[in-house]
Order: structure tokens, then sequence, then C-alpha cells
């Protein structure tokens, strides 16, 4: 996350950590987590029994069929 001299880094810790325990009460609840790995620049879908695979969304079409998987990333690239 870029830093800004708007909010003070406990507000973007604490943001940083309510959203990687969303992601895994999702993940625990058995729904695939969408998000965007901002570290290697990638759309990315991760599935609870840990899989993840790079996507590329799709404009316009309807919710479940909005995203084409690209590939299947292994556990180094993950």
């Amino acid at each position: 996350m870029e830093k800004n001299d708007f909010l003070p880094d406990s507000f973007t810790a604490a943001i940083l950590s309510a959203g990687a325990r969303a992601r895994l009460e999702t993940l625990q609840a058995g729904v695939p987590v969408f998000y965007l790995d901002r570290e290697n620049n990638l759309d990315l879908m991760e599935y609870p029994d840990g899989r993840k695979f790079e996507i590329c969304f799709i404009p316009g079409a309807p919710g479940e069929s909005n995203y084409r998987i690209i590939r299947e990333l292994d556990r180094t690239e993950a």
C-alpha cells in the first residue's frame, strides 16, 4: 500500500489485518476469494483447498461468468 499523509500507520495496519481476516473467514466458509496480488500485479482466485489461479476479468459479463482462468499457480508462485 502507498504511504500517504492522511492516514496514520495504525489505521493502514488495521485495514490490512481486517482484509486478511475476511479472506481467511471466507475461505473457511468454503467460498473462493478473488483479489489483486499487488506484489506481482495479478488478479487471483484462491480456493479453500489452497489452489490459486491467475484470472482475467471479463467486463460486462454476468456474475458467475465474469472471469476466465489463465493458469493455475504452483505453490512456489502463490
